[in-house]
């Protein structure tokens, strides 16, 4: 009860110094690519003062420096005086005191196309933009220090666009007025605005639009019609699969970044991030990447939704093991189950894809708490709890298959999981879910979990018991998984 005090002593501060509505400004400008989106943003402050610091993002998602990308000038803020401090991601404004605050900034782009290099700065040509929320729009300092359950109502209107210039974002589409209600860091900040020549395609799902918006030429015969009917059948399926059609409204994204043609660069490469009400797909469109590369990352991105998003890690990096390892897994899974692959393909994939990659990763035996620590330093750290978090999610359905006699798999409990999460609001940790296998298993794995998962030792997957028709044999020194065709597999059960 003392705790408690002390926060609302603490947070009464910011409650009574700011309000909980902001409204945004974006405006046209026929020479995008030199001027910039120009923003204006009005607030009203509670309390008449003379100083408001407003939050502005200097790094996000691995992209460092991003007060290059904002400019302020003096002669658009007369009677305003401003320091900025990028080391702090604040601006510190000054004016004569009142309860109105009104500033102009310009969000530009700060470099030359193509930089293969680059996926997550503001990108704003006059052909198109692509800018993450947190990277367009600054917010009063004091709604960062609000509990992150706090909502907030955003009103953003597009100013002077042409019709045929196309809007859209994680919050509507084609909407030039829109009043966004929803909290700031897994919300406001977590989206996308886009807007241009993007070509858009749609359909529904209970009622509820799913849109996908592309732009640009790709290679390898990536055709609209290819990339979207795909998309489609991803999206479909795993909502059947959740059994989960609550969401209103959802988008998914596609920017080709870079049109690489090197024939040195002798690889494909594709990236996407789950984000608020969307996925985001921005992949090097060079003449390497090939379909299935495509069709992975739409169910790997996809499936965050609900692993990752909905069913939240409460540690982050220590729990990737979970949100990136059973996202891979039922990334595979799923293909099988709405036939986009063949078993045959699909044992070929997780033995290449995951096991043999996994083996021949000098840091698959790192420890899991310095996965934290490392993962975005090192390529060979970040793919770790992907792949043996995909094998002990393959070891798991195994044993809940072989305990309940083809009754109940792992896909029964990860429904039980979401279930729960979002009924009492609870993040994933490690003890819940060791208590869910508990009850599955009926028996506490804590020692296994400990010495694979935690410690980082490999699984002796040829001694492991597996359903009917899976084996391992040792080949090369690396476990691979053995099919026997002449027996049901009962893998895809439901």
């Amino acid at each position: 009860m003392f705790k408690k005090l002390i926060f609302l002593i603490l947070l009464l501060p910011f409650m009574a110094y700011s309000q909980n509505k902001i409204s945004y400004k974006v405006y046209y400008d026929e020479n995008l690519a030199k001027n910039g989106l120009k923003v204006q943003v009005d607030y009203t402050l509670k309390k008449a003062s003379d100083t408001l610091s407003f939050y502005y993002a200097n790094e996000n998602w691995g992209e460092n420096d991003l007060f290059k990308n904002l400019v302020l000038l003096q002669e658009e803020n007369p009677g305003i005086k401003y320091e900025i401090k990028p080391e702090n991601n604040k601006i510190k404004f000054h004016q004569k005191k009142g309860t109105q605050f009104s500033l102009v900034y310009h969000i530009k782009q700060d470099f030359t196309d193509p930089n293969y290099k680059i996926f997550n700065r503001p990108r704003i040509n006059n052909t198109f933009f692509h800018v993450l929320g947190k990277s367009l729009f600054m917010v009063p300092f004091a709604f960062t220090k609000m509990p992150d359950e706090q909502e907030f109502e955003f009103s953003v209107e597009w100013m002077n666009f042409p019709e045929k210039f196309s809007l859209h974002n994680n919050f509507a589409s084609q909407i030039r007025k829109q009043k966004i209600k929803t909290i700031l860091w897994d919300g406001f900040y977590n989206s996308l605005f886009i807007g241009g020549d993007y070509r858009f395609y749609s359909f529904t799902i209970h009622d509820k639009p799913v849109y996908f918006a592309l732009r640009g030429d790709w290679n390898n015969g990536f055709t609209d019609d290819f990339l979207f009917s795909n998309l489609k059948k991803a999206v479909q399926s795993q909502r059947d699969f959740w059994k989960d059609y609550d969401q209103d409204y959802f988008t998914i994204t596609m920017t080709p970044t870079v049109s690489q043609k090197d024939s040195l660069y002798k690889g494909y490469s594709t990236t996407g991030s789950a984000i608020k009400n969307a996925f985001i797909i921005q992949g090097t469109n060079n003449p390497f990447n090939n379909k299935n590369s495509y069709l992975y990352l739409f169910h790997h991105e996809l499936m965050h939704e609900w692993i990752g998003n909905a069913i939240k890690n409460k540690h982050e990096e220590l729990n990737y093991w979970f949100s990136e390892g059973f996202t891979d897994y039922y990334t595979y899974k799923n293909r099988v189950r709405i036939h986009d692959i063949s078993m045959d393909e699909w044992q070929k994939l997780f033995n290449t894809e995951v096991i043999k990659n996994h083996w021949k990763n000098p840091e698959r035996n790192i420890p899991n708490y310095k996965i934290k620590d490392d993962f975005w330093k090192s390529r060979n750290v970040e793919k770790v709890p992907y792949r043996r978090g995909a094998i002990f999610a393959f070891w798991l359905d195994n044993q809940i298959m072989l305990k309940t006699h083809y009754k109940k798999s792992l896909d029964h409990l990860m429904r039980e999981l979401l279930k729960t999460c979002r009924e009492k609001k609870l993040r994933f940790t490690d003890e819940l879910f060791l208590e869910f296998v508990q009850k599955y298993l009926d028996q506490d794995i804590s020692y296994s979990f400990q010495k694979h998962i935690l410690n980082g030792e490999d699984i002796d997957l040829p001694k492991e018991k597996w359903i009917d028709a899976f084996s391992f044999q040792i080949t090369d020194g690396i476990p691979q998984l053995e099919m026997d065709k002449s027996k049901n597999s009962k893998y895809l059960i439901e």
